[in-house]
């Protein structure tokens, strides 16, 4: 039986064995990367026409119909066409959620630099056959000042709409209901001191439209709150998820029917992963297990496949490089986590997850170098059950146009199989999609 004080002291809570592989030393220095050329014939980008060019996929996309054959690895995925398409001319975090028939709704913040400097927050859809569709173009009211890292909160709340999360310049949690066709509801805000750190997290749960986000004020500890709507915009429910004695963060939801909420309580040594179910009030909060050497600030992905529970984070591995490590729980046992991508470079790393129904398909920045400002990869790996243990696969390697950097990747499944990727490039946001091995 595992037991988990309610205090800060660490030593309560026995740690799993680190994310730590083994690396040999390099006589030879890691040559400093160096941007890969601009592709000449690709449109240029106007700061002030964001739309720029999305409606050219250029001529070296070989783009397969919706449903096409795409035989995938086994326990890999492969790409559903050789180039990708951009969704915003100008580069930032991303978020994408299945919604509808056969299609994809993404969403990101993005800098305006003319005709006055700015944010804005952009929503566009898209399918595997087609071109994007611009939905909102919004400047937002209350910009940010600083480089952000975490995307807006996005979710599908039922066939014509998704629910957006955002936070503001001035620290506002704010959200709102778009329709597929546009037309977006007023902004709700939904708390202050929002830690801008981390998403909010969108779901439908219980039939009702659901919100998580981080709070962090000055000599407090870290809070996760969440708020459920009708589908009117009426307050049903409010509550602070945090358990007494702890603090709290980094919300997600386990994209499945009614899929729990995971958030840590994080800590130097040893954190504790927690799940709310959110469709009954008030709500049950249980700790799933420990995790140890999560990196500052977290960033949790959560799938479940079956019985089995999956939660990858972003770690500190040997010799303070980062790592993406996986770990997972069924009834009893818990066993040690499990490499994503191994400590082999320096500086934050992002991670995301779905979930088929014999799958956890995980997506993960990867260094292709050492150094703390290497350029980034994006790798696409599932996981599965395999008897007590879990079985990883080759990754797929993604990068951006040109061979370039790609990063700060996300990642949904639709219910006919497809998946789509979203992920931030040198010159914008870029989605690729994918088949990937769903087993019998």
């Amino acid at each position: 039986m595992l037991l988990l004080a309610c205090g800060g002291d660490d030593a309560a809570v026995e740690a799993p064995p680190t994310v730590e592989p083994t690396v040999e030393p390099s006589s030879t220095p890691t040559p400093t990367p160096v941007d890969p050329p601009v592709d000449p014939t690709a449109p240029p980008a106007d700061p002030s026409d964001p739309l720029a060019g999305l409606d050219e996929l250029g001529d070296e996309a070989q783009v397969l119909p919706v449903g096409a054959v795409v035989t995938p690895p086994a326990d890999g995925c492969a790409l559903l066409a050789s180039a990708p398409q951009r969704l915003w001319s100008s580069p930032g975090p991303a978020s994408v959620a299945a919604v509808g028939d056969d299609g994809f709704v993404f969403t990101g913040y993005a800098r305006r630099a003319e005709p006055e400097p700015g944010e804005d927050l952009w929503v566009v859809a898209a399918r595997p056959l087609g071109l994007p569709r611009p939905l909102l173009r919004e400047a937002l009211e209350i910009p940010a000042r600083f480089e952000r890292r975490a995307a807006p909160g996005l979710g599908a709340l039922d066939t014509g709409r998704v629910g957006l999360a955002i936070t503001d310049g001035a620290a506002n949690a704010r959200f709102s209901v778009l329709s597929l066709a546009g037309s977006r509801a007023e902004w709700i805000v939904l708390g202050d001191s929002a830690d801008q750190r981390f998403s909010p997290a969108v779901a439908t749960r219980g039939g009702r439209h659901t919100v998580a986000w981080t709070q962090s004020r000055a000599n407090e500890p870290m809070r996760v709150f969440y708020v459920a709507f009708d589908p009117t915009g009426r307050e049903l429910a409010r509550h602070d998820l945090t358990q007494p004695g702890m603090s709290a963060c980094a919300p997600t939801f386990v994209d499945a029917a009614d899929g729990p909420l995971v958030f840590l309580d994080p800590h130097a040594g040893t954190s504790a992963l927690l799940t709310a179910s959110l469709a009954i009030d008030p709500p049950e909060v249980h700790v799933l297990r420990p995790v140890s050497h999560v990196y500052d600030p977290a960033q949790l992905a959560a799938a479940r496949v079956g019985t089995r529970d999956f939660v990858a984070y972003t770690a500190v591995g040997t010799a303070a490089a980062t790592a993406v490590g996986l770990v997972w729980s069924e009834g009893v046992r818990q066993p040690p986590p499990l490499p994503i991508v191994p400590g082999e470079g320096y500086g934050p790393l992002h991670v995301s997850a779905t979930q088929s129904p014999t799958r956890a398909v995980l997506v993960a920045d990867r260094p292709r170098g050492r150094e703390r400002g290497a350029p980034r990869e994006v790798i696409v790996r599932l996981a599965r059950p395999d008897g007590e243990s879990t079985r990883l696969g080759e990754p797929l390697v993604v990068r951006g146009p040109n061979d370039g950097p790609a990063s700060l990747a996300r990642i949904a499944r639709h219910s006919d199989g497809t998946y789509a990727l979203v992920y931030s490039a040198t010159d914008g946001v870029y989605a690729s999609f994918l088949r990937c091995d769903e087993g019998a």
